[in-house]
């Protein structure tokens, strides 16, 4: 389908790229696609991903690194250098998750001791230090 001249505008006016993927082949594929096109169309020289529903502790850090060697290979940024992907976190798989979402409630303040709300809480505190780094 692509992204959107709307998408790519929006991102264009943002510090930080960050995106959200599953292990599912399919949501690997788009985050690539968009990764690519994030990198050859706007001067991006490295790219924040979440890994979201992992099955098991360190998937996601696997997943950008099978990524990161894909993107060395076929997508350079515009210096000409290969485009950073900086792993961010994982959120695991969590029945608690689908559970707040039948009952329309917000995760983090109906279990905020489930694995998935542990996991938005520190990738929160990741976030926030990266631009406050940034901007100091």
């Amino acid at each position: 389908a692509g992204i959107s001249d709307v998408v790519l505008f929006s991102v264009s006016l943002a510090s930080e790229v960050l995106i959200v993927a599953t292990p599912e082949p399919t949501s690997l594929t788009d985050a690539y696609a968009a990764i690519k096109v994030l990198a050859m169309q706007q001067q991006r020289q490295h790219i924040r991903l979440v890994v979201n529903q992992a099955a098991r502790p360190g998937d996601g850090r696997a997943i950008t690194g099978q990524l990161q060697q894909v993107l060395e290979r076929f997508v350079t940024t515009h210096s000409g250098r290969p485009l950073r992907l900086i792993h961010m976190g994982d959120i695991p798989a969590d029945n608690a998750v689908r559970e707040a979402v039948m009952r329309r409630q917000l995760l983090l303040l109906q279990v905020p001791g489930c694995p998935a709300a542990l996991a938005i809480s520190q990738l929160a505190g990741k976030i926030e230090e990266t631009l406050l780094t940034r901007a100091a």
